[in-house]
């Protein structure tokens, strides 16, 4: 006869086992999303260059997919006039920097930070979740630990994967991909065959980079931390800005910055304050 004791052990020990599986199956689920565009890509350039008929009908789609992106491209550089301005003007770039530095403190102290953006040479807007005007006191120290923090090396607050900046270069540098592959197809004379499969290689080396390649814009275009000092002017909730009025789910700080740059002739360059 079986007592509850011993029921009770095989519904435990079936439990567990159950549990076990379910957990299995989830990391194979999981493996599989993170393998197979890989494997499917793989499969691609293997079938392209075992089977180069196979690939003669894939050359007008290709080519719908590369004027796809170049209208995207082109769209993406047009939204974001901004960029033209910001690589032009270091003080911009450092403002923009602290912008970034900003968001991550705030979203190290678990506020609902939701992105943001600089719109002057000393100031910049961050975006938090609706009805957190209360937090006006909290960003303000959130920005100020963010410079003190800059300024002791932290550097790397200052650039963030997120912004508009690694989104344009992504669009970009994909469009380069689709000419690269076109060039290298003319220069070798290779068939349909050969461009497909230089297509995927070099997409997936595309795939592999865009995070880094959108960090190294920031870097050498978009944001800078080589400043001398910086203070934090004002804080302030607005819910409009350069006519563009704030989203119902979101609140936003705009942040003054009294920043000093070092300049390349040694002296220093104090820029006013805007008002």
């Amino acid at each position: 006869m079986i007592t509850n004791s011993a029921t009770c052990g095989l519904f435990r020990g079936v439990s567990r086992s159950s549990a076990g599986w379910r957990a299995m199956v989830v990391v194979v689920v999981e493996w599989l999303k993170r393998t197979a565009p890989s494997l499917a890509l793989d499969l691609l350039v293997i079938s392209a260059l075992a089977f180069p008929g196979a690939c003669a009908y894939l050359r007008w789609p290709l080519l719908g997919i590369y004027a796809l992106v170049s209208v995207s491209a082109v769209r993406r550089l047009r939204a974001n006039p901004w960029l033209r301005t910001i690589v032009r003007d270091p003080t911009m770039r450092i403002i923009h920097g602290l912008e970034h530095a900003a968001l991550a403190v705030l979203t190290e102290d678990e506020l609902p930070a939701l992105g943001g953006f600089t719109h002057g040479h000393d100031r910049f807007v961050v975006a938090l979740g609706a009805g957190q005007g209360h937090r006006l006191a909290e960003v303000s120290d959130a920005v100020a630990r963010s410079i003190r923090r800059v300024r002791s090396g932290e550097r790397s607050l200052a650039y963030q994967p997120g912004c508009g900046t690694s989104e344009v270069v992504s669009m970009v540098s994909l469009w380069l991909v689709y000419v690269t592959c076109v060039l290298l197809s003319l220069v070798i004379g290779g068939s349909i065959a050969v461009f497909v499969a230089l297509s995927v290689i070099t997409f997936r080396m595309w795939f592999a980079w865009e995070t880094a390649l959108g960090l190294l814009a920031q870097r050498l275009f978009t944001v800078s931390t080589d400043f001398v000092s910086a203070s934090v002017i004002e804080v302030r909730e607005v819910a409009i800005m350069r006519n563009y009025p704030r989203p119902d789910n979101q609140t936003w700080f705009e942040v003054v910055v009294h920043v000093q740059v070092a300049s390349t002739h040694g002296e220093l360059i104090t820029p006013g304050v805007l008002g």
